[in-house]
């Protein structure tokens, strides 16, 4: 089996200094004691070593634990037993203990001759321990190289540093500070001289927590990778910024370092962090000399960095709503692109201007096409996949058919399966997802969603967690909820929580989510004032929704006038284009506003919103808002004393809503055509009577379930109290004093302050 004493290493950077640290000797103790022990099991190490067997799980683990090891930050003893401990067998652990113990008791001499003799233990020819090429034997070469580059005084400084580093261990009751002080004065076998300005620059770095080069670029890489793949398993925020300040204290002129600063303070929309740390970034990175590069190549590369500044500046606007400012820097960023003929740079910059641009326009709808036309052609597929899903959703904003959206973006989720871009694979089924929820097929919409949760997303053992996934969930939370399963939905918002914490970009998805789940629940159970502060929560978040929210809370609370004009409102700032929203809230705010005229006994004024609603659901293929709209006007015939044509209509939809529809939505409209069979026999025969009455009070059990199920409980009683009438009509005494016993029980805990609640559709 191959491993690190044998693997090697490539792509190896050159000229990267190197410093030997306490934790860097004990990590070479380690690779000593088992490079020996393995070298006696194999026959190739003939002195007195003792004998410790490896399983090969044993030996995979310890090699990957040991590569992690070598690549992280300095940590204390602790740490590293505690890691070492997990992946070792114990009596190897003795070992290695045992050997920290000795060299910390030993004088200066003894960890002198230990890291020197350690090279020719280990590469002795002709069957060395170690091979040097392998990644062990580069990390021991670098070590020994850096180690006899120390002067006596830098050594001295080692051992009592490593003194300081293992009692703190040992004895972990007894101040590190105090100690460390204590070594410098009188705990050292050698009075210590009175370093010069080498040993003052270069004492920082055999502090723990210090980072060397490769380690420094390891850490940023890893976690840059974290924030984009998966922001939940990277450091916290105030953690990870002072892993930087310790990055920047060890490497000043790091530039990576301050562009890892800029991604840590987008987290926190930290917009003075995020500004300083992204012009240090470009500062340095501009000023970083290029070797071996000829003078014109140099000013190319340093007008690219100019370049590539400017749009990320236009990102960090955009990210903060700087519309403005964040055209002029892509318009910059353009000028410099085109000056250099940098159709990379174009591309990119084009993603950004159709996405600054207006929405929903023709203007923008070319530069989408022009744009993934342009990236396939330069074979830049990440844009391409992004250009088609952006021109997906523009299509289905508009009046675009749901066949073409979806042909787009099978073509961009073959593009992303055919390139592994898997954060484009999950923003493809989030897309879907909210497509078929808008087309109003939420079955289809739950199992979009549920693919994306089972979608192979990992990369080195992590789960890509952002966006798409966050939307998604808060999808099925919401499916949950207007299937009456309160508990389950607040159960997914629970983990929304822990995996996106409110400080983190995404929160504010399932924030709004929460808020309205809590919202519909609240009315429903007509508890006001759980209602009101969901609408306040909301508002912080989402302005328009708060408002259509709030709205809607008026209407079921009988606040008829600040209802109306609420609605009106919404609809004129819409007719304006005052407010960036969908043609879908445009619908609801219809629906909203014609359900208030009826509550208000105005139906032929709600019936004039209502087909606008129709014809807006239609025309933008809004399935379900579409059936809903066709509801309401079947109510409004019903008012009118024209109950066979609502019930035709609620049968050509009833399937639609029944597979698609709320708990509470399905209540209602069974509710409705109880209410259209029992109206249209009103002059028929007694036998024909008697069977649509027997239709309707079957039909009105379901509708107590379902009403009870969404805990709307003053639809329930409406339904109890119409299914007694029934009852009573038919004979059956015991059942309509049944339905009467719960109707009073049920208005002694929910009494009725507003009839007109009980009267509408």
């Amino acid at each position: 089996m191959a491993d690190l004493t044998s693997f090697g290493a490539h792509n190896v950077k050159r000229g990267v200094k190197d410093y030997v640290t306490p934790h860097k000797v004990a990590l070479l103790v380690l690779v000593r004691e088992y490079s020996i022990l393995i070298g006696r099991a194999r026959g190739t190490y003939q002195k007195d070593a003792p004998y410790v067997r490896f399983s090969e799980m044993e030996r995979r683990n310890f090699m990957m634990g040991l590569l992690k090891l070598i690549q992280a930050v300095d940590t204390e003893l602790r740490d590293l037993s505690e890691t070492v401990k997990a992946v070792i067998p114990f009596e190897f652990y003795i070992i290695f203990m045992g050997k920290l113990e000795e060299l910390n008791n030993n004088s200066i001499q003894g960890i002198m001759d230990y890291l020197k003799l350690l090279p020719e233990e280990l590469f002795k020819d002709p069957q060395p321990l170690v091979s040097k090429q392998s990644v062990l034997g580069l990390f021991i070469r670098r070590m020994t190289l850096a180690f006899d580059k120390l002067s006596f005084s830098q050594v001295t400084k080692l051992y009592n540093k490593y003194k300081v580093y293992y009692r703190a261990f040992s004895e972990p009751h007894i101040d590190t500070v105090t100690m460390g002080n204590n070594e410098r004065t009188s705990g050292s076998d050698i009075t210590q001289p009175k370093l010069d300005s080498e040993d003052s620059d270069t004492s920082s770095l055999f502090s723990s927590g210090s980072y060397s080069q490769r380690q420094a670029e390891y850490f940023i890489a890893q976690q840059a990778m974290l924030l984009h793949h998966n922001e939940s398993e990277a450091l916290p925020v105030t953690k990870l910024q002072e892993r930087v300040r310790e990055l920047l204290k060890s490497s000043p002129n790091l530039a990576e370092a301050h562009y890892l600063s800029y991604l840590n303070n987008l987290r926190v929309n930290e917009y003075c962090g995020v500004v300083h740390s992204l012009y240090h970034y470009f500062d340095r990175h501009v000023q970083t000399p290029t070797t071996h590069a000829t003078a014109s190549s140099k000013e190319d590369d340093s007008n690219k960095r100019f370049r590539y500044a400017a749009l990320n500046l236009a990102v960090l606007h955009y990210r903060f709503g700087h519309r403005e400012e964040a055209l002029a820097a892509i318009n910059e960023a353009i000028c410099m692109a085109q000056e250099t003929n940098d159709n990379v740079c174009l591309q990119h910059a084009l993603g950004w201007l159709y996405r600054l641009g207006e929405q929903q326009t023709l203007n923008t709808a070319n530069l989408m096409a022009r744009a993934v036309s342009k990236s396939n052609t330069l074979n830049l597929h990440y844009l391409t996949s992004l250009g088609i899903q952006a021109f997906a959703k523009h299509n289905a904003l508009s009046t675009a058919e749901p066949a073409s959206v979806f042909e787009f973006l099978i073509s961009s989720n073959f593009s992303n399966c055919q390139h592994s871009m898997i954060d484009l694979m999950a923003d493809g089924y989030a897309e879907k997802s909210a497509l078929w929820y808008k087309y109003g097929n939420s079955e289809m919409s739950s199992l979009s969603s549920q693919l994306l949760l089972n979608l192979e997303t990992s990369d080195s053992a992590i789960y890509h967690s952002g966006e798409a996934e966050c939307i998604v969930l808060c999808n099925l939370a919401k499916q949950h909820a207007e299937q009456g399963l309160y508990p389950a939905a607040m159960e997914i918002i629970s983990s929304l929580k822990t995996q996106f914490p409110p400080h983190s970009q995404f929160a504010k998805i399932w924030m709004l989510c929460e808020q309205e789940i809590i919202f519909d629940r609240a009315v429903y159970a007509a508890k006001w004032s759980n209602a009101e502060q969901a609408v306040f929560n909301m508002s912080a978040v989402d302005e328009c929704e708060a408002n259509y929210r709030k709205a809607v809370l008026k209407k079921a609370r009988g606040e008829t006038e600040e209802a109306f004009d609420l609605l009106h409102q919404l609809l004129q700032q819409y007719q304006d284009k005052t407010i960036q929203v969908t043609s879908e809230f445009w619908v609801r705010t219809l629906l909203v506003l014609g359900e208030l005229y009826c509550q208000t006994n105005n139906p032929t004024v709600a019936r004039t919103h209502l087909l606008d609603a129709l014809m807006a659901a239609k025309e933008h293929h809004l399935g379900f808002l579409f059936t809903m709209a066709t509801m309401y006007i079947a109510y409004i015939q019903f008012c009118i004393n024209l109950p066979c044509q609502a019930l035709q209509l609620i049968d050509n939809h009833l399937v639609g809503i029944l597979t698609h529809g709320s708990v509470y939505d399905m209540a209602r409209t069974q509710f409705l055509r109880a209410r259209c069979l029992v109206a249209r026999t009103a002059d028929s025969d007694k036998d024909d009577r008697k069977t649509a009455l027997m239709s309707a009070v079957h039909l009105l059990s379901d509708v107590v379930e379902l009403f009870r199920k969404a805990e709307c409980h003053h639809r329930v009683k409406g339904a109890l109290y119409y299914q007694a009438h029934l009852y009573h009509e038919l004979g059956y005494l015991a059942e309509r004093n049944k339905c009467s016993l719960q109707f009073r029980q049920l208005d002694q805990h929910y009494p009725t302050t507003d009839q007109s609640a009980i009267s509408i559709f």
